[in-house]
């Protein structure tokens, strides 16, 4: 790492967190933070007489992360920063086709721009890095396209599990999402107001280990409910922002949250009394993918900057950015790491299967973040708000 890396510790620059970013009422709040205006285009400077234009979350703009790429290819990379997938489908909707060269979206997202003939396939046989993913990211549903082609190829992604205050919940109780219930946590609870993770996890409670637990039938989406309508007792408070839920935590107003991967903050913040983890009936994980855009006419250098983004350099910054911290599916981000990255990050052997290192396993118990399959999205919202209002 550079020595811009933020150090092990320490609160971030901006305290800005990628979960922290997600509700559009913060939006104009975090591109503050970032230094970076969602409405117009932000440009690394480079002696380049080409460009690129790249709609994204915050990160991938971050010098440590693109700079490399601009100096190879004699380019200027222009990003518009998006926050959150209904923020990016609008951006996107109100420009010309042909405005951006590639887009990094949220994998759940990617169905509604392919439905939209936003997407351009490739073939995956180019990206020589794939051989080093993980296999969960090196094939999987959102992206597949015809002929072993895809739409996308993963470049980071993290977790949403329970976070807990290790000195009142215990390893074992967190590995079950029903100790939410124990009477102990009684208004202890905090919850990140966004339904898709909260509803995700609250499927797999209802159903363990189900392939999708959002194709779910209208009974099981009613059973989903019931959980959550008994939860609400415990729950202190409905966050707009991780950032609320990790201060809550400080104060010990809140004492537990199915966020995931509040240890990461609050080990940047200088506490190291908390943990998380992803329960025995599963988890949800969200991940973000690089795609390249139909209608750009500049296809082939977007397709170079996909790739680029799968090195495991590139990776190993792009999920130690100032913006937030996450995970890479490439596994050979490893080399690029000291010790304390690693142990962060749960890139370091798993006690319970030493074989495996801790992200490998945490992997092999989530399931990727989708939309709803057999009910629109607006009978999960109803779902949700019924809940919080219970």
């Amino acid at each position: 790492m550079t020595d811009k890396t933020e150090k092990l510790g320490k609160a971030s620059a901006s305290g800005v967190t990628r979960r922290g970013v997600l509700k559009t009422g913060a939006a104009a709040t975090a591109a503050g933070g970032l230094g970076i205006s969602t409405f117009s285009f932000f440009t690394r400077t480079a002696q380049a007489a080409g460009k690129l234009r790249v709609l994204c979350w915050p990160g991938y703009e971050e010098k440590d992360v693109v700079e490399e790429f601009e100096d190879t290819n004699k380019v200027k990379v222009e990003f518009k920063i998006y926050i959150g997938g209904e923020q990016m489908l609008q951006f996107f909707a109100q420009t010309p086709r042909g405005t951006f060269d590639a887009i990094v979206a949220d994998a759940e997202y990617v169905t509604k721009l392919k439905a939209a003939n936003a997407l351009e396939q490739f073939s995956i046989a180019d990206f020589p890095e794939m051989k080093n993913y993980h296999p969960d990211f090196a094939d999987f549903a959102p992206v597949r396209g015809d002929g072993g082609k895809v739409f996308g190829v993963a470049t980071r992604f993290s977790f949403y599990g329970i976070s807990y205050n290790k000195s009142i919940m215990s390893p074992e109780e967190a590995d079950d999402w029903n100790s939410l219930f124990l009477p102990k946590f009684k208004g202890k609870v905090g919850i990140f107001d966004w339904y898709l993770p909260n509803m995700g996890n609250a499927s797999l409670a209802v159903s363990p280990k189900i392939p999708n637990p959002y194709d779910i039938p209208n009974a099981k989406l009613a059973e989903v409910g019931a959980w959550l309508k008994k939860l609400r007792p415990q729950v202190a408070m409905f966050g707009s922002s991780s950032q609320a839920v990790v201060q809550a935590m400080i104060t010990g107003d809140v004492q537990v949250a199915p966020v995931g991967d509040l240890d990461i903050d609050m080990t940047m913040a200088g506490y190291d009394n908390y943990a998380s983890n992803i329960p025995k009936q599963g988890g949800v994980r969200w991940q973000e993918v690089a795609c390249v855009c139909a209608q750009s006419g500049n296809k082939d250098l977007a397709r170079e900057w996909a790739k680029y983004m799968t090195l495991p350099k590139i990776q190993s910054r792009l999920v130690y950015t100032k913006a937030f911290k996450a995970r890479a599916p490439n596994m050979k981000v490893t080399d690029y790491w000291d010790a304390d990255q690693k142990k962060l990050l749960s890139y370091v052997p798993d006690p319970a299967n030493p074989s495996k290192m801790l992200v490998e396993s945490l992997i092999s118990r989530s399931m990727a973040r989708s939309l709803p399959i057999q009910q629109p999205d607006q009978a999960w919202i109803d779902v949700f708000n019924g809940f919080k209002t219970s």
